[in-house]
C-alpha cells in the first residue's frame, strides 16, 4: 500500500465495499434476479433472472470473478432467455473452505450437482475462463441437458507454441497473487483491453480484496492445475489441461475469444475449432480477456446470435 495510511485505506476499503454491494443489489432488483442458495456438497449462492422464457441460460464466471459481474450483459439478455449464474465454489458468497481441493474434476462434480438438485433440465451452457474450463467436463457429462455450449477465454487448454498463464506459473508467476495497488492495475491490464474507471473507495475495495485472498487464490490456483506436480515432473501439461477431449464435445460449440486476452491467447479458439466438432469461433477484435465485461451489448448480441441459430 506504500506510503498510504493503512488506517485510512482500511476505511476506504469498508466504504468500497458497502457501495460495491448495493450497486449489485440495486443492478439485480431491476433486473429481477432473485437470490437462492443451495447446500448441497459445497454450498453454492446463485443468480435467477426468470421471466418464462422457452430458453435458459447457465453461466459460470471465471477465477476470482462473482456471479453478479454477468448482470451487465443479462440486461439484453432477459428479453430472450431465462439466465442462472452460481457463485462458482471458492468464489463470491459460495463455500469457502480450505481442507477442500479446488480441482476442475471437483468443480465438475459440484456443479453436477447443483444441476440435478436444483431441477434445471435443458440449457445453453456459457463459461468464462475458469468457468470455461468446468463447462466442457459439464457439457460432456450431460450431454442430453447441454443443449449448446459457448466458451469465452476458456481456461484449460494448452498450445505448445503460444504462452499462457500455464507457462507463467511453471514459471513461478500467478497472476491472481497480488501484494500491491500497483500489482493490481498490472493484474488489470491483464484482464481488460480497456479497463473502466473505478471510483476511489471502489478502487481501494478491490485492492484490498485482492491483497487480502493472496494466498487463498494461491492455493486454488495450483488445486486447478496440479502445477506444483508438473513442476516436479510428476505430470506432464497435457495431463492437467483438457485438450484431449475435445472430441468428445458434441453439442454446437462457440469460441468466444477477445483478440487481445492476455492469459490465453486467442489463437486457442482457432486450435478449438480445429478440434471440437461442430464448433465455430467469434474474435471480439478490440476487447480483451472478459468480453461479457467490456462490451456487454456486443457480447450479449454475438451470444444471443449463436444461440438462436440453433433454432
Amino acid at each position: 500500500m506504500g506510503a498510504t495510511n493503512p488506517i485510512i485505506f482500511n476505511l476506504k476499503a469498508k466504504i468500497g465495499n458497502v457501495l460495491v454491494e448495493s450497486f449489485y443489489k440495486k443492478m439485480g432488483k431491476k433486473l429481477g434476479a432473485k437470490i437462492h442458495n443451495y447446500n448441497g456438497k459445497t454450498d453454492i449462492e446463485w443468480s435467477s433472472i426468470k421471466t418464462g422464457k422457452s430458453e435458459t441460460l447457465l453461466f459460470l464466471h471465471g477465477f476470482s470473478d462473482r456471479k453478479e459481474n454477468f448482470y451487465f450483459a443479462s440486461k439484453s439478455l432477459k428479453e430472450k432467455f431465462d439466465i442462472i449464474i452460481p457463485d462458482m465454489p471458492a468464489f463470491g458468497k459460495s463455500t469457502v473452505d480450505k481442507k477442500i481441493k479446488y480441482s476442475l474434476e471437483n468443480y465438475c462434480e459440484w456443479l453436477a450437482d447443483f444441476i440435478e438438485n436444483t431441477d434445471i433440465k435443458r440449457f445453453h451452457l456459457v463459461g468464462s475462463s475458469l468457468g470455461g474450463a468446468v463447462a466442457v467436463l459439464l457439457a460432456i457429462k450431460f450431454p442430453d441437458r447441454v443443449k449448446s455450449l459457448s466458451l469465452v477465454g476458456s481456461a484449460g487448454f494448452y498450445m505448445s507454441d503460444k504462452k499462457s498463464i500455464y507457462d507463467e506459473a511453471l514459471n513461478g508467476q500467478n497472476l491472481f497473487q497480488i501484494d500491491t495497488p500497483e500489482e493490481y492495475e498490472r493484474f488489470r491490464d491483464r484482464i481488460f483491453k480497456n479497463k473502466i474507471t473505478l471510483p476511489n473507495f471502489v478502487k481501494e475495495y478491490m485492492v484490498k480484496l485482492a491483497i487480502d485472498n493472496r494466498d487463498w487464490y494461491g492455493k486454488i490456483f495450483n488445486d486447478l492445475g496440479d502445477i506444483e506436480r508438473v513442476k516436479k515432473k510428476l505430470k506432464t501439461i497435457d495431463d492437467i489441461t483438457l485438450n484431449s477431449l475435445c472430441q468428445e464435445i458434441k453439442m454446437p460449440t462457440m469460441l468466444f475469444w477477445g483478440k487481445h486476452d492476455t492469459l490465453f491467447p486467442c489463437e486457442t479458439a482457432d486450435f478449438l475449432k480445429g478440434q471440437i466438432p461442430n464448433a465455430r469461433a467469434h474474435i471480439f477484435e478490440k476487447l480483451g480477456h472478459v468480453p461479457q465485461s467490456e462490451d456487454p451489448q456486443g457480447f450479449a448480441k454475438e451470444l444471443s446470435d449463436f444461440i438462436l441459430s440453433l433454432e
